[in-house]
């Protein structure tokens, strides 16, 4: 079990090789620098109590940028202009370069969530409808949700497409549009030029792409994909409100303690070697979704216990290997179409270093829990 278990894990881990080399054409200041405006980004969305986006935006920046030190920018008095606006705070007057490059990252990840089929992400990052200049009219959110999952089924793009094989990176540029700013308020274009030819499965595909995000509840939304400008008298569609988190009753608080406890028990049966009672804290099946895999119950404990067989963890506790002062639980809306029932997300920043053989460990970690007979248990990973 354990030969077939790695061997499948070494599979993964090639893919995961192809899609770092995305971020291997960057040269080593340009990919500080955009690491440092994700991780300020998720400072920011963090401090607005959006705990998720703050993680994935964090997590992202060590991605990107490993040595990322974020002492040497927490002494900034304010984060640029642009990660401001992201955030939703108001600013006294928009920086055009710095827009621009919080759209490049903006569109970069609108790219690394359409190679690793993440359609939920995809979504959020556009208006509630876009328009697209090949069909002449407009999509809403959820005809795109349709669209992407039919492309995904066609083009099965989970082998780990690096974002450098889609588009020529180097072309990519953004500019203010002034033209449409009477229509649709501040407006930006960014254009790309295409190395991958997806024309016969996408209809808006080009090769020289155009993409027109505007500001809206201080956010950088997609409204308008393809040459040339919407109709005038044209206006995206808002987006549906966010599905409101669940009341702050005694059963609710109680849940979110019962999902910290189970991790943290899961953790601590694992480093007492014991890894039949820490893998019942999990589904039958797991996804880890940085690889874009799926092990059992069986293989994650097997995954497990090949690391810690080889290594004393007595004395050590749960707290030595992650930021218990870091936990967050709160409620998600990601599976909602996929699993019955609450969902509840942990983000949890970890202290020990064990990527080396286990290849979904990073830094900043996200598992999402359900409910299964009465029990939390963890059924996904980021």
């Amino acid at each position: 079990m354990k030969r077939m278990l790695w061997v499948g894990l070494l599979v993964v881990m090639a893919a995961g090789a192809a899609w770092a080399q995305f971020y291997d054409r960057l040269g080593a200041e340009e990919r500080r620098n955009l690491a440092e405006a994700y991780y300020l980004v998720g400072r920011q969305y963090s401090e607005q109590g959006e705990g998720v986006k703050g993680s994935d935006f964090e997590g992202m920046a060590y991605n990107i940028y490993p040595g990322l030190d974020p002492a040497a920018i927490a002494s900034e008095a304010e984060p640029p202009a642009a990660e401001l606006i992201l955030a939703g705070k108001a600013v006294a007057r928009e920086d055009p370069e710095a827009v621009a490059v919080l759209l490049k990252s903006r569109f970069l990840r609108l790219v690394s969530a359409f190679l690793t089929e993440d359609t939920p992400t995809l979504l959020a990052m556009m208006d509630g409808s876009v328009w697209f200049t090949c069909i002449g009219g407009e999509l809403e959110r959820e005809a795109i949700r349709d669209d992407l999952e039919a492309f995904f089924a066609r083009a099965n793009l989970s082998g780990g497409l690096p974002p450098s094989a889609v588009y020529d990176l180097e072309s990519l540029e953004v500019n203010a549009d002034e033209a449409a700013a009477p229509s649709w308020g501040s407006t930006y274009a960014v254009r790309i030029r295409a190395r991958a030819d997806f024309a016969d499965e996408v209809a808006f595909w080009e090769q020289e792409q155009q993409y027109l995000f505007h500001r809206r509840d201080g956010q950088w939304l997609l409204f308008a994909v393809g040459s040339g400008l919407p109709p005038g008298s044209w206006a995206p569609r808002p987006p549906a409100s966010p599905v409101a988190a669940a009341a702050a009753t005694a059963a609710h608080v109680d849940e979110l303690k019962a999902i910290r406890e189970a991790f943290l028990a899961s953790l601590e049966h694992f480093l007492a070697k014991q890894t039949d009672e820490a893998s019942r804290y999990f589904s039958r099946e797991i996804l880890i979704l940085r690889l874009n895999a799926t092990l059992t119950r069986e293989e994650m404990a097997a995954t497990f216990e090949g690391y810690f067989e080889g290594s004393d963890f007595s004395g050590v506790a749960a707290g030595d290997v992650v930021d218990t002062a870091s936990i967050s639980v709160e409620p998600s809306e990601r599976f909602a179409s996929q699993q019955p029932g609450s969902v509840y997300l942990l983000s949890v920043r970890t202290r020990l270093d064990l990527s080396a053989k286990i290849p979904f460990w990073t830094r900043f970690q996200e598992y999402y829990f359900s409910s299964v007979e009465g029990d939390w248990r963890i059924f996904a990973i980021f």
